[in-house]
């Protein structure tokens, strides 16, 4: 947001001073929120609401969780995971976000292996 992607120590330093200033200033839930609303998805959209809309037309909170972890995975190569792009590369991404969520806690493993079968189901 800040740096360009020049890989050099200056910017390195550079970076842990922002970090520093931003976890100063910041609780973790809205440097995770400025974050957010400032990748991008791929297709134009540079933040999470402009990529619901413009993917579903629903605004993130009416995001299913089909919806939101496919989404979730498209920052990491928006060339390549976004949905529009090549919806069976997305879903695999997609496929990894769920694994991560069920990992660290966030979905049970029930619930990933439904959404898994949306994706199955949708490919028939």
């Amino acid at each position: 947001m800040c740096f360009t992607q020049e890989k050099t120590l200056t910017r390195k330093v550079a970076e842990l001073f922002v970090v520093f200033h931003l976890e100063k200033d910041y609780e973790k839930d809205e440097i995770l929120e400025i974050y957010i609303n400032n990748m991008y998805f791929g297709n134009g959209y540079y933040n999470i609401n402009d990529a619901a809309e413009g993917y579903y037309n629903k605004t993130p909170s009416d995001l299913t969780l089909f919806e939101a972890s496919l989404l979730a995975g498209v920052p990491n190569a928006p060339s390549v995971y976004a949905p529009t792009t090549n919806l069976t590369l997305a879903e695999q991404r997609q496929s990894q976000v769920l694994d991560a969520m069920v990992k660290y806690k966030y979905l049970s493993f029930d619930e990933a292996e439904e959404i898994k079968n949306m994706q199955e189901t949708r490919q028939k």
